[in-house]
Order: structure tokens, then C-alpha cells, then sequence
């Protein structure tokens, strides 16, 4: 009789166990976003200059609710990829810059810087991995809305314009409703 009492108490102490972590399980989930900046034709060189991407709807709220989640649920929100691409003109390439950093900043949040491209080789071709800065991002994204700079410095003239697309990739860390 012990015996079997024992046998239930344990097994309620498990079911209880496990309902009470089932509420503090955790998500995780990507939102990505995509923009375009266009780098105008120059004769110089090595002379830094900004580029800012249109303001980027951040559709967070709906993002959140589709991932089971809400804003004040999200533990941590961090940058896991920025991937510039050129789109036009066909061919070109990144060989045109020296360098370039990305800040981020939104109507409510001063900028930071998000990621960065040191000393880029004469021919990276046309899609280029910037490095991360490890930062918590969620003010930005929980945000309507956001822009990015491209703070780049060119080591070749320019000769035409090139359109480059900006892709980004958030992480979300976030406790399930």
C-alpha cells in the first residue's frame, strides 16, 4: 500500500513538474527584412559617404502573434545575418568598396552600429557577408519602423550607378502565451 502511494506521489510530482516547465518554454524565430540602397556614380575615392535604406515597416506585432508570442514575452532579439547584394547594373561587382558599416536606428532609439566589412579583397563579387556586431536589438524592432546606414568608404571610381539590396536577418528569443 506504501508502495503504491509512493509510485502516485511521484507521478504527480512529474505531471506537475512538466505542466510547470510546458509555461516557461521558449521560441525561437527569424524575421527577415529586405530594402535597397543605390550607390551613386563617383570620381572619387576613399572619401566616406552615407547611404540610409528607406524607413523598414517592422510589422512586429503580427509577427509576434503568428510565432504564439507577444512584445512584452521577448526575452532577446539580435542581428543573425546582413547580406549586401548588388542588383544592378549585371556583373558588378563589390570591388568598388574599401570598406562599410551599418548602423541601425529607429524614431525612438539612437543609432548603432550592427554590423561592419573591413579591408574588402579587389574582387569579392557580388554578394557580400558583412560581420556582426553582438547586440540586443529589440527596442529597434519592436519599433513600427527603422532605417539603416551604409557608412562606406570606395577605393575605385564609380562609373555608373549600383543597386544594392540589403537583407537582414533577426533572431527572437521569446516565452510562448
Amino acid at each position: 500500500m506504501n508502495r503504491s502511494r509512493f509510485i502516485i506521489a511521484l507521478l504527480m510530482i512529474g505531471i506537475v513538474a512538466t505542466t510547470t516547465s510546458c509555461k516557461k518554454k521558449l521560441t525561437e524565430f527569424d524575421i527577415d527584412y529586405t530594402s535597397q540602397v543605390v550607390v551613386n556614380s563617383t570620381f572619387r575615392q576613399l572619401i566616406p559617404f552615407s547611404l540610409n535604406t528607406p524607413e523598414m515597416q517592422t510589422n512586429s506585432e503580427f509577427e509576434f502573434e503568428s510565432n504564439n508570442t507577444r512584445a512584452d514575452k521577448v526575452e532577446r532579439i539580435n542581428l543573425t545575418e546582413l547580406r549586401l547584394k548588388i542588383t544592378s547594373p549585371n556583373g558588378e561587382t563589390f570591388s568598388f568598396l574599401n570598406s562599410v558599416e551599418i548602423f541601425i536606428s529607429s524614431p525612438n532609439h539612437t543609432e548603432k552600429k550592427v554590423a561592419f566589412k573591413e579591408s574588402i579583397p579587389n574582387n569579392p563579387g557580388s554578394i557580400l557577408t558583412c560581420d556582426l556586431v553582438d547586440l540586443e536589438l529589440q527596442d529597434f524592432i519592436k519599433d513600427e519602423r527603422f532605417t539603416l546606414r551604409l557608412l562606406t568608404v570606395t577605393d575605385e571610381t564609380i562609373p555608373q550607378d549600383v543597386t544594392v539590396e540589403v537583407y537582414t536577418n533577426f533572431r527572437v528569443k521569446a516565452k510562448l502565451l
